[in-house]
């Protein structure tokens, strides 16, 4: 049996094989920061290929990690396996099969077709219309469905789990061919597992663009980070508007105005960053994380209609006691919004949209056949120098 060793396998090599069933290589999707390789692969069984899968793989000898770097990145996935035996929810993508073989671990999730909010943020952008504000609510619902279960998962014994999913964000949600909102990723998730993986230093482990205040300044978190980065991807999903960015205030002017507290605060998230080779764009959304007022929220949020205006401006405050107590909370209140809207919207309304977003969009770019894992059934897979995208996994 072959192994794959690196990200030049050609078309049609079997990564490995469990009892009759074997998974193909098709092509290279990411190499992560951590030494993981993802691959898109076909699953084969004796009755021919049942379908693509994402394959994730870590090697003994993952280069650039000290073996006792291999030996936490490891924990941390074997416990995102069995993590995954915890939840079950139609909008969280699954973990299918783990196997070793020839010293390799091999992880395979659920592959989920359709293009994620980044894709579609992307293509709303380039056609210069914005997705409604039903897409919106419609989407935040099934996301906060998702997150409300893992919240509340409990073990065998009824004690909580703990669940926090920490990486929220455009990328990892997804809107397959039905319409239906998919959750992807718990790689970065924390919980209360027996045995599991401490973390060593608190720092914001996903994209820092959607990481809560108090994940990007080291401070306790809880479910309601997960609340606050779901907040972030609906404003952008709404306004096309970054609560982080720096554009419309000089780093000089917020330096000055933060208190010795903060400004403490601050200096030691960035030197987390730093100690933990976060991205450049670690330092800009930490400030921004410190210095954002609800006034600045209030006009980012002004243009849109009441229901939304006021569930992003609950989900956005800076403490998290002030924010909506659970995701079943938000969940409802976004359902209400959808139907106080007047007009019947769910995944056939949402799946509609979203094509003719995609079509539209394409129409100003030269588009490309080849498919992938971003495409919607009858509308030409865009360029993926023009809408970049991300994998996902369960």
């Amino acid at each position: 049996m072959a192994t794959a060793k690196g990200p030049w396998n050609p078309q049609g090599l079997i990564l490995f094989s469990q009892g009759s069933t074997s998974y193909e290589f098709l092509r290279h999707e990411e190499f992560t920061h951590h030494g993981e390789h993802i691959m898109l692969a076909w699953k084969r069984t004796p009755l021919g290929a049942e379908g693509q899968v994402l394959v994730r793989c870590l090697p003994p000898d993952a280069k650039g990690h000290t073996p006792e770097a291999l030996a936490r990145i490891r924990a941390r996935l074997e416990e995102e396996v069995r993590l995954a035996s915890y939840l079950e929810h139609p909008n969280i993508a699954r973990i299918l099969a783990r196997c070793e073989s020839n010293g390799v671990l091999y992880v395979v999730t659920e592959f989920v077709p359709g293009p994620s909010l980044h894709t579609l943020l992307s293509a709303s952008m380039m056609r210069n219309a914005r997705l409604s504000e039903a897409f919106v609510l419609y989407v935040g619902a099934e996301v906060a469905s998702a997150l409300h279960h893992a919240h509340t998962r409990t073990d065998e014994h009824g004690w909580p789990l703990g669940i926090i999913h920490r990486d929220v964000s455009p990328g990892r949600i997804y809107l397959r061919p039905d319409g239906r909102i998919t959750l992807t990723d718990f790689a970065l998730a924390r919980s209360l597992l027996p045995g599991r993986v401490n973390t060593t230093i608190p720092r914001a482990r996903g994209d820092t663009f959607y990481a809560s205040p108090e994940e990007l300044l080291c401070q306790p978190m809880d479910a309601r980070s997960d609340m606050f980065s779901l907040g972030l991807v609906l404003l952008e999903l709404a306004t096309w508007k970054v609560l982080y960015a720096t554009a419309a205030a000089r780093p000089e002017d917020l330096q000055q105005a933060l208190t010795p507290t903060a400004r403490e605060k601050i200096h030691t998230a960035e030197t987390v960053a730093v100690t933990t080779d976060m991205p450049e764009q670690a330092d800009d959304c930490i400030l921004r994380a410190a210095t954002y007022s609800p006034k600045d929220v209030e006009e980012m949020t002004e243009a849109l209609r009441p229901p939304l205006r006021s569930i992003l401006r609950a989900l956005l405050r800076y403490r998290p006691a002030d924010r909506p107590a659970s995701a079943a909370a938000v969940e409802a209140e976004l359902r209400a919004g959808l139907a106080a809207l007047g007009t019947a919207y769910g995944a056939a309304e949402a799946l509609d949209e979203a094509r003719r977003a995609v079509s539209s969009a394409a129409s100003h770019r030269d588009a490309v056949t080849p498919a992938g894992k971003d495409y919607l059934p009858g509308v030409p897979r865009l360029s993926g120098d023009i809408l970049p995208t991300r994998s996902g996994g369960a």
